[in-house]
């Protein structure tokens, strides 16, 4: 059953969609089955390796399924990261046009940033080109919380430097604009938006339930390399790029941020794959991701500041608060530069090997002698 679906009944919103709980049934039911045939076609195809004993104790048996059964098994993972990614997002969606605090469009943000790289995946294992429209559509969604959460942040940092008398002009003058954005974006995060991303991805996610039982191993782990392989080399072409130019410039800055961004919810989407070292991979990425958006976001900040002095006269008043701004970027490009070593162990290849699956046999069973003489 596709997972957008599954949500909106979940969430009560609009009309009702019927979705029978019966699909769910026959999508476990038709996993079984899957499973069984492949038991059945392994058990007739090695019952002479072990004549007279049962098919459970024989190796080839064992190792055969527990390979299969890996695969299956990771496939299932990434079929529920699809469906939590979704729920994720669904939720997040909910609360942002609640109240579009801070918090619930960060979350908001970060989770439509999620389901995008869950489509990335989806896109290559499919082979459907149609998901790169559905993947524009929630960009769009990214991108019209842009102005919204610049603001937010702005406000959270002015607030915790030293203010003099003229910031709070300023201050006010981000709390209208926020408070503009807020009624925007909340007329933006409309049900009947949020509806037709959910057909969409209803769609989707019936398609990629029919593909589950094709989905074997090595299928899965050559997607997952051509996915990884294209995020790594835009960082590598970001992190030369950053390397070059000396002084850093915001440009530069911005653009290996980006790359490092895709990549980490590349490898957050693919952990069903990679494995749990994916999961502190990406604890790393996000620790540089932090450090970069907040030296962006304090020079963001202090060109907004100086062009509304210049407007209204006041530039002598904000020198001390562009002075903070400034020692603080400052204080942040210093780290980054001197942990560009730890960056580049980033850089290099995320390991693109499935993690062994505690069931499965460390090796294929080793032909007796008997066996192999005839």
């Amino acid at each position: 059953m596709g997972f957008g679906a599954t949500h909106l009944l979940a969430n009560g919103e609009g009309r009702d969609i019927f979705v029978l709980k019966e699909k769910a049934v026959l999508a476990r039911s038709s996993r079984k089955s899957s499973i069984n045939r492949t038991k059945r076609v392994i058990n007739s195809g090695v019952q002479v390796c072990a004549p007279g004993k049962p098919y459970d104790s024989c190796r080839a048996w064992s190792y055969a399924t527990a390979t299969i059964l890996g695969s299956m098994k990771r496939a299932d993972e990434l079929v529920s990261s699809f469906n939590r990614s979704w729920k994720r997002f669904s939720g997040t969606w909910k609360k942002a046009r609640a109240d579009a605090s801070e918090k619930s469009v960060h979350d908001l943000r970060v989770n439509t940033r999620r389901i995008i790289a869950t489509l990335e995946l989806a896109r290559v294992l499919s082979n459907r080109g149609d998901i790169a429209k559905v993947q524009r559509r929630f960009k769009k969604v990214l991108k019209s919380m842009g102005p919204l959460r610049d603001v937010q942040v702005q406000l959270d940092t002015v607030s915790r430097l030293r203010q003099g008398g003229a910031i709070g002009a300023f201050i006010r003058r981000l709390k209208r604009r926020e408070s503009e954005e807020i009624h925007r974006i909340q007329n933006a995060l409309k049900r009947g938006r949020k509806r037709r991303l959910a057909e969409e991805v209803n769609q989707l996610g019936t398609e990629i339930g029919r593909l589950h039982e094709s989905l074997d191993g090595e299928r899965i782990q050559r997607s997952v390399n051509r996915v990884l392989s294209v995020r790594q080399n835009d960082l590598s072409k970001a992190k030369r790029r950053f390397d070059r130019v000396s002084p850093c410039n915001d440009e530069t800055l911005h653009v290996i941020r980006i790359a490092l961004k895709k990549l980490r919810y590349v490898v957050e989407a693919m952990e069903p794959v990679l494995g749990p070292s994916a999961k502190t991979q990406a604890r790393r990425m996000h620790a540089f991701q932090q450090l970069m958006g907040e030296c962006r976001d304090l020079e963001i900040l202090r060109t907004e500041l100086e062009n509304w002095a210049k407007k209204k006269g006041k530039t002598i008043a904000i020198v001390p608060m562009l002075e903070q701004l400034h020692e603080r970027r400052e204080v942040l490009l210093k780290k980054i530069i001197e942990s560009s070593d730890k960056l580049q162990r980033i850089v290099d290849p995320v390991s693109r090997q499935p993690f062994a699956e505690k069931t499965q046999v460390a090796a294929a069973p080793v032909p007796t002698r008997s066996a192999a003489g005839g």
